[in-house]
């Protein structure tokens, strides 16, 4: 899935980006050109949305925040849903609280806590409508402290 694919899974609105190398960012236009006018080799500039590797995009925190501002497809969860979603595990039943947009399996969601703050995205693994609901953790904020102790 491209950048732009992973955008319209959550939203139906065009985020203006500039792609160097694999990496996607938010910025203006004018930055480009400054530093091609000063033959300066950029490597990133603006605001980080994130990067494909191997063929699939990755969002960075920035970009799912921007998109919770405007998606309908988020799923809320309570502060144990939170804690354990953070902590790298999925969602059950017991963790989720509301849903807006899609239930079925395979659809992606936005996760927010009870103050509506995005903590991640994840991937419907069985349908929010049923006894059984589960939400797959694709990516949450916990990961970015994960990695930096390693």
């Amino acid at each position: 899935m491209d950048f732009k694919t992973f955008v319209s899974k959550f939203a139906g609105i065009a985020i203006e980006y500039i792609r160097i190398g694999n990496k996607y960012f938010l910025a203006e236009a004018s930055l480009v050109e400054l530093s091609k006018k000063l033959n300066c080799k950029i490597e990133s500039i603006g605001l980080f949305l994130g990067e494909e590797k191997d063929g699939k995009f990755s969002p960075g925190p920035a970009l799912l925040e921007i998109l919770a501002k405007v998606s309908g497809e988020k799923a809320f969860v309570n502060y144990i849903g939170e804690i354990d979603f953070l902590y790298g595990r999925g969602l059950k039943k017991r963790h989720i609280t509301s849903f807006t947009g899609g239930s079925k399996e395979g659809f992606f969601k936005l996760i927010q806590n009870e103050h509506d703050e995005n903590i991640g995205y994840g991937k419907i693994s069985k349908e929010l409508d049923s006894e059984n609901a589960e939400i797959a953790n694709m990516l949450d904020k916990g990961d970015y402290i994960r990695r930096e102790k390693q």
